[in-house]
């Protein structure tokens, strides 16, 4: 079955060039079913064309190639664009990716190299141009943030570690897209990700956001905005003693039911010990009574960010990640921790290699000990927390959550990561929470990732997790990582 691949160029000579070499490289496995001579013109004809990829370039009358990819990926999120331009400013390159892109090339790739990051975006990969990857290194080395892979410890935060060093070094000589493992894909999020941490532009706004708050108390520094939720804001910080980085959450000031989940939050994490589940230092107030989280920093993007960049992950990479996050949930309930906000962001990810990934659960800013006493609950009658992308039908319902919430929050986990979108979007959040109250799950039985299929095994799986009534879900975690771990053995 042929891939086709929409051609979005505003130079006619060009766009016949192109044309004429990839049917020439890919022996009519690749078609080009339409072309477009601006972003304007390519998403009128998006939705008709239906490409497997899109070739795009970045500067174009009208509407350019950034902003199209922007308005082609809110109508399909799983759209694959693969940016074929002049432009090799780092600046672009990121600009690019950050937009929904699968991959960056110059005009004057070779045709067969082309070809291959056209086959292997369709499959979810993200590829490099080895003349970007080469700017990329000189953007780095000048900024100090390569590695000395002789030193014991690196102090700067925005280094990059040996891991994703060694995949840079792969994308300049042409080989990490030889076999494009998420482990690479991991890497190549995390390299673009410190790019735009040390950019003028990324810098000024991690910098802006910090205000006047330089230190948390005397022992740590502020050194970058790594993100804002519902119960706080998370900075990137280093102890000044011994120049090892940590993470802070600082609690955004509110009720005093938002204090008290986040003096529970730290209360229980300080008492858990699981390598899937981010482990907390110290919690410190300070005397104007701001509160503060110390914990371990994990050097990587979440579940989301991977999904979001490149799509879904194939099933025989994910469902090793899947064991691993269920053992972390096993762990949290066997401590009597519901999670209550379990989602793809919540879920972050480190490799230190190609074969390993050690995903991290961590926000546990609305979670609770299942044997509080009713009068010691921290909600109300009938308020609801979470995310309602990913909650239960009772937690949707305001009604008490048990363990089983969390499976079924870890079901709509999985369907995401393995189709790239959740289970149930509704129009709006009462909508949505409708969805998964009486909405049968979507047909997992014809989802397709590039040019592989989901298996029963894994299928039922994650039919069970989103079972409407919890008495039809997995009687435990403990259970469920017993299943999943039986399919990992089928992948091998």
């Amino acid at each position: 079955m042929a891939l086709n691949v929409m051609l979005v160029e505003d130079q006619a000579l060009i766009r016949m060039g192109i044309e004429l070499a990839i049917t020439k490289i890919s022996q009519s496995e690749i078609v080009i079913c339409s072309v477009a001579e601006n972003g304007d013109d390519a998403v009128r004809k998006f939705t008709l064309a239906k490409p497997d990829v899109i070739l795009m370039d970045m500067h174009m009358p009208g509407m350019d190639g950034l902003e199209a990819c922007k308005q082609i990926r809110v109508i399909d999120k799983h759209a694959k664009i693969i940016f074929l331009t002049n432009n090799d400013a780092v600046e672009d390159v990121f600009s690019a990716f950050s937009s929904g892109a699968s991959g960056y090339c110059l005009k004057d790739v070779k045709p067969d190299t082309l070809v291959d990051f056209i086959r292997k975006a369709y499959d979810g990969a993200i590829s490099v141009d080895p003349r970007i990857a080469a700017d990329m290194l000189r953007f780095l080395t000048t900024r100090e943030a390569m590695p000395d892979l002789n030193a014991t410890a690196q102090m700067n935060g925005t280094c990059l570690n040996a891991r994703d060093a060694e995949v840079l070094g792969q994308m300049i000589n042409g080989s990490a897209g030889e076999i494009m493992t998420v482990n690479t894909k991991l890497s190549i999020i995390n390299i673009l990700n410190k790019i735009a941490s040390l950019s003028d532009t990324g810098r000024t706004k991690a910098y802006s956001e910090l205000g006047d708050t330089v230190a948390v108390s005397d022992k740590y520094e502020l050194i970058e905005l790594l993100g804002r939720g519902g119960m706080g804001t998370v900075y990137k910080a280093m102890n000044k003693s011994s120049g090892d980085l940590v993470a802070i959450k600082v609690l955004t000031p509110g009720s005093a039911s938002a204090w008290q989940r986040f003096l529970q939050e730290a209360s229980m994490l300080t008492k858990l010990s699981h390598q899937s589940v981010v482990k907390v230092f110290d919690f410190l107030v300070d005397h104007d009574g701001t509160a503060y989280m110390i914990m371990e920093l994990v050097d990587g993007p979440s579940l989301m960010n991977v999904v979001d960049c490149g799509g879904a992950i194939i099933e025989k990479e994910a469902v090793p990640i899947f064991v691993r996050c269920a053992e972390a949930l096993e762990h949290l309930h066997r401590a009597g921790v519901v999670h209550r906000d379990l989602k793809p962001s919540n879920i972050i990810l480190f490799c230190e290699d190609e074969k390993t990934i050690i995903p991290k659960v961590v926000d546990f800013g609305v979670s609770k000990f299942s044997n509080l006493l009713s009068g010691d609950r921290l909600t109300l009658q009938g308020e609801v927390l979470g995310s309602p992308l990913y909650m239960s039908p009772e937690q949707c319902r305001g009604e008490d959550v048990t363990f089983q919430s969390d499976i079924y929050s870890f079901g709509c986990v999985m369907f995401e990561v393995l189709t790239g979108f959740p289970p149930f979007v509704g129009a709006n959040y009462f909508e949505t929470m409708n969805l998964h109250s009486y909405a049968p799950v979507p047909n997992l039985r014809a989802s397709k990732i590039g040019r592989h299929a989901l298996s029963s095994a894994i299928i039922e799986i994650v039919e069970k997790c989103l079972a409407k009534s919890p008495h039809d879900r997995y009687e435990s975690a403990e259970l469920l990582v017993q299943t999943l771990s039986f399919v990992k053995t089928i992948h091998r």
